[in-house]
């Protein structure tokens, strides 16, 4: 066999070459692979994971030697823990373009044959270019995510996951140093300086400035010194903002992308420590009135807490590229569906207690009637049960959009969001009119609205009731036997109905305590549960009132109360003809559907589904 450098016994030790390089734009090397899911090895285009390197000092940064499609293909040597792929052993290496990677030549002094050994990491400081395929990036800290000649699409897209997202704003390496925050053990001055840094420019002409100032207003020494510092402070604190402000053009590369900052802070972190805090409700059984009202609460305090994350997005970097809120209309009318469901607990609580007392009114007119008579008050109070469950079936149908509109009216998200994006780049009025606020007591006046928006037709059916009941009673008066006053009575039980939500509210149907020698049972104190704080009720000064509720009913126009429009549901016009499912489908319907056109039997086109 003819001797060469592969058949050189020696050349590993006699002729060892070491290179350093850099793995070229994936355009050049990722076609080796599929991005998907694939059934026969033989799909794959390229022969596995090999990558295009440029070694530093055999070929030029510049490309004009040897272009980036001319590199050497270079093999990855894995480490004896990866393993072989036997026995389904194996790692798949984790090589992206723009890292720089050493490695030796398998053919000795031939170099053409170069094979990965290692990597060498980023430095979380490091600056890192989001271009790649072009001279002036090569031997250049380069990003992963890199846009080069040729982007990927589909699949083959890397996306960063929100590990892999920064929470500071990309800047440049002096905004950088300015904005961080001191490092651990740093004294700072009474301003909240770092000694240990150097003054920017601008620092410096504000520090400038404010002496001049000071000394021309005949300040001693001492003075005007701290005028410096506190024109610093302020300058630095403009000038920070506005370089972490979603608003202003970014700098840098925005990813996490370095082996030796795993602590550093990524937009997971905040989305799980925003999820921790979340808090859901726990409904207690001992009131379920009280409990009813602090969930309402707790679903409110959730909601402006999303609410506020959204309008910080718009200053605040942060909350811009941890923030999960795409459509807050949408939140909104989420949390009042959920609010819906509460209040249907009181909604109930109304109707038993106007169940219980027209059925307490009722007594002496039952007891009076002779027997034979009183199924047929029995045939009525059947029918005034369907009645009142009818009605308030019908008034929580709509509680959604109801609730959807008062929470509109008072979070008023359109002047919100108008004044935040006015207070982008002012760091004075920063959280000035910016976070939608909600009073702690506000579930008693949205349960009090909501009420008093139904209060007409609860008073008008129950006003038809009594109508009901006048002429029933009237048709069999002759054969009445001492029931005078019957009917007064009855109508002034009625008057209660209506007059008294906190009597409504507050009432008992069951006691537990029947023989009144038990043990009163434990009352549940928590009413919300939150991942990182555990369960926990609404503070004592928190807690509803439902004399505040009947206050809030009685001095709520039902005219001041706007109801959101819903949205309906999907539906064909009403010209669409019926559609015959035995019959075959036809390429021409077909078609129809793939442009989005409705059409008649006849295949004429009678709508458009955009």
């Amino acid at each position: 066999m003819e001797a060469g450098a592969l058949f050189n016994s020696g050349f590993l030790g006699n002729n060892f070459i070491w290179w350093v390089g850099q793995i070229a734009d994936d355009s050049e090397w990722r076609d080796n692979t599929l991005s998907g899911k694939f059934e026969d090895a033989n799909t794959i285009p390229g022969w596995g994971r090999r990558y295009k390197v440029r070694i530093m000092g055999i070929h030029d940064k510049e490309e004009e030697s040897i272009k980036s499609e001319n590199l050497p293909w270079a093999n990855v040597m894995y480490p004896i823990t990866a393993g072989g792929g036997q026995t389904n052993a194996s790692q798949t290496p984790s090589l992206r373009q723009g890292n720089f990677v050493f490695g030796f030549f398998m053919d000795g002094q031939d170099q053409q044959v170069p094979v990965i050994m290692g990597i060498l990491g980023n430095n979380a400081q490091t600056p890192m270019a989001t271009k790649t395929g072009q001279s002036d990036t090569n031997f250049s800290a380069t990003s992963g995510y890199a846009e080069g000649k040729t982007p990927p699409s589909g699949s083959a897209k890397p996306t960063a996951p929100d590990e892999g997202l920064v929470t500071t704003k990309p800047k440049t390496p002096e905004q950088a140093s300015n904005c961080a925050p001191p490092a651990p053990g740093v004294k700072l001055n009474q301003y909240g300086l770092d000694p240990t840094k150097t003054l920017s420019r601008g620092q410096l002409q504000a520090a400038t400035d404010a002496r001049n100032t000071a000394r021309d207003a005949g300040l001693p020494k001492e003075e005007v010194e701290a005028a410096a510092q506190r024109a610093v402070a302020d300058f630095k604190k403009k000038e920070c903002q506005q370089a972490n402000s979603p608003s202003s053009p970014s700098t840098g590369n925005p990813t996490k992308e370095n082996p030796d900052a795993m602590h550093q802070l990524s937009a997971a972190d905040v989305k799980r420590e925003t999820k921790l805090k979340e808090c859901v409700v726990v409904m207690k059984p001992d009131d379920l009135v009280s409990s009813a009202i602090s969930a309402i609460q707790t679903v409110l305090n959730t909601l402006t807490e999303k609410l506020n994350s959204y309008l910080s997005a718009i200053s605040s970097y942060i909350d811009a590229v941890s923030s999960t809120i795409e459509d807050i209309q949408n939140l909104i009318a989420n949390a009042a569906c959920e609010i819906a469901k509460y209040m249907k607990i009181l909604f109930d609580k109304i109707m038993e207690y106007v169940l219980k007392v027209l059925n307490k009114a009722m007594t002496k007119a039952i007891a009076a009637l002779p027997s034979d008579m009183r199924s047929m008050f029995g045939d009525l109070k059947q029918t005034i049960t369907e009645l009142i469950l009818c009605l308030y079936n019908k008034l929580t149908a709509n509680l959604c959009a109801l609730i959807q509109g008062i929470l509109d009216d008072v979070l008023d998200m359109g002047n919100a969001e108008a004044k935040a994006r006015e207070n982008v780049d002012n760091p004075q009025n920063d959280d000035a009119n910016r976070k939608p606020t909600v009073p702690t007591c506000y579930a008693e006046e949205l349960v009090g609205q909501v009420l008093a928006s139904n209060q007409q037709q609860i008073d008008s059916a129950n006003n038809n009731l009594l109508d009901n009941m006048n002429a029933f009673l009237e048709d069999i008066q002759s054969e009445l036997a001492g029931v005078s006053g019957a009917l007064s009575d009855i109508s002034s039980l009625i008057g209660d109905i209506t007059g008294s939500i906190t009597s409504a509210l507050s009432f008992a149907n069951i006691k537990l305590n029947i023989f009144g020698c038990e043990l009163s049972p434990n009352i549940a104190v928590s009413d919300k549960y939150c991942m990182t704080d555990g369960g926990s009720g609404q503070p004592d000064s928190s807690l509803p009132s439902n004399k505040s509720i009947e206050n809030t009913v009685a001095n709520t126009p039902e005219s001041n109360i706007t109801q959101a429009e819903e949205t309906p549901f999907a539906q064909p016009p009403s010209g669409t003809a019926d559609v015959e499912l035995d019959k075959p489908v036809t390429q021409a319907e077909r078609d129809a559907v793939r442009r989005g056109e409705i059409t008649n039997s006849d295949g004429t086109v009678i709508g458009n589904i955009e």
